[in-house]
């Protein structure tokens, strides 16, 4: 979404949220739906070249979900260094026109509780916190495709 961000913590971790997984990237249709999807997918592309992949190649790189896909680094952490997804992931090495067909081409659903989470994001509608934690449960919808697109 345009309000994604990344937080650099020691020069050493990348936070990522939800831009860039250790077993995928960010699915570009959740913030405009279906139709403005091609045009996230290419943002996304630019903030990734632009933001991310310029950094330093031993940058640990954190998502804030993981998918049943993904691989623990040794540490257990669900964590892996910029240099190696670039390696493993071809998704991060294409240019921009083939980056966006392959993301937009294995989208999972979206999440069934999406517009929930979305109205209690923007203020719109009150939650507990038992409430708010059972809304984030769940597999990670958030990334572009179903499986992984690391080690393809």
């Amino acid at each position: 979404t345009t309000g994604m961000t990344s937080y650099l913590l020691d020069e050493s971790l990348l936070a990522t949220g939800d831009g860039l997984f250790i077993e995928s990237v960010a699915r570009p249709d959740l913030e405009e739906g279906d139709e403005g999807a091609p045009d996230a997918a290419r943002m996304l592309y630019e903030s990734l070249q632009e933001r991310v992949l310029s950094l330093p190649d031993d940058t640990l790189v954190g998502g804030a979900h993981f998918s049943d896909a993904a691989v623990p680094a040794e540490d257990g952490t669900y964590t892996a260094p910029i240099g190696e997804l670039k390696a493993e992931m071809d998704a991060l090495t294409m240019e921009e026109d083939e980056f966006a067909e392959l993301i937009l081409s294995d989208m999972p659903p979206r999440p069934a509780n999406y517009e929930e989470i979305i109205a209690t994001n923007l203020g719109q509608n009150a939650v507990d916190d038992e409430e708010a934690f059972t809304l984030e449960l769940g597999p990670n919808n958030c990334a572009a495709s179903q499986e992984s697109l690391a080690g393809d």
